[in-house]
């Protein structure tokens, strides 16, 4: 029954989608109370996020010494409290012990939807397809390529979704190439019964799109979660996510709701540029590449991120 009104809404989404184009994403408008990012100081170990700006409110979280807090603002009704997000939660933290860090503040994202038919989306010869996925009549394809203008180079992805082959919706995902690794990535994440559509930018954060209008559920920042580049992604059947990157983020488990879970803290110089990731009944695998020549690392972490397992396999 839950597909059966999914499919109908999708039509009727259909519908309004072709009837009228879509705009770009309008950035969020900050307004005078917008401070942005903030850094965790004066404290002896961490400060506490709360639900409410009051002393004896609920606590969601502990925020360490020197961590970044982003999009935060003041609050007309509680001057000695900020409002301020960190790793998929958003709260109220004491202002004294928050210092202003503009050099943290993350880029302005240029995504933009736009309706694409699949030959749009596939693009010219130098499109590479990273995403095919079906359920039922609904389809998602997406696209990457390079693009070099004015003796830069972008990396663009094109990602469009569809009913009976018709268009549903869009997105156009750009960045400016800066390391030798994909900056873009694409998935299908939440869970059988609801999926969605997972974009990840290096440059900017983890985005949720809904499957039926492509609308942004949540965007889980670079600056509160650096994920990395080069991404490597395994999806559980709850819906949660495990992300480990290039050049030095550790796995880190997030829920469908954008909260993170926890972030693993093995340490190992040898590892680098991870592939593949793959959820077992009672360990995750993620296999990296390491200095040897025909050499492979595999490590082995249970669901609360602490090492289990450390060996050199050969893939050959």
């Amino acid at each position: 029954m839950k597909r059966f009104f999914s499919l109908l809404l999708a039509v009727l989404l259909m519908v309004l989608s072709v009837s009228a184009a879509l705009a770009d994403r309008i950035p969020e408008v900050k307004g005078y109370r917008y401070i942005g990012a903030m850094k965790v100081v004066k404290c002896k170990e961490y400060v506490t996020l709360r639900e409410q700006p009051y002393k004896t409110a609920a606590a969601l979280t502990r925020v360490p010494l020197g961590a970044i807090v982003y999009n935060c603002k003041t609050i007309p009704q509680k001057k000695s409290f900020l409002y301020c997000e960190y790793e998929g939660q958003a709260g109220y933290i004491l202002a004294t012990y928050l210092e202003k860090a503009p050099e943290y503040e993350p880029p302005e994202s240029s995504a933009r939807t736009v309706l694409m038919t699949l030959e749009e989306v596939l693009g010219s010869e130098e499109s590479t397809r990273i995403l095919d996925w079906k359920d039922f009549n609904i389809s998602v394809v997406a696209a990457h390529e390079y693009v070099t203008q004015n003796k830069k180079t972008f990396e663009v992805m094109r990602v469009g979704c569809f009913i009976n082959s018709e268009p549903l919706w869009g997105h156009i995902e750009t960045c400016e190439q800066f390391s030798q690794y994909d900056m873009l990535k694409v998935f299908i994440g939440g869970t059988a019964d609801d999926p969605q559509v997972m974009i990840y930018d290096g440059g900017y954060g983890l985005t949720m799109l809904d499957l039926l209008s492509g609308r942004e559920v949540w965007t889980l920042t670079t600056g509160n979660c650096n994920l990395g580049n080069a991404a490597a992604v395994a999806v559980g059947d709850n819906g949660n996510m495990y992300i480990t990157g290039t050049d030095g983020p550790r796995p880190i488990a997030i829920n469908q709701d954008g909260k993170v879970l926890w972030k693993s803290y093995f340490i190992n110089a040898d590892l680098y540029d991870p592939f593949d990731i793959t959820l077992r009944t009672d360990a995750i695998d993620i296999k990296y590449r390491s200095g040897r020549e025909d050499g492979y690392m595999l490590v082995s972490l249970d669901y609360t991120g602490d090492m289990i397992g450390l060996r050199e396999i050969n893939l050959n």
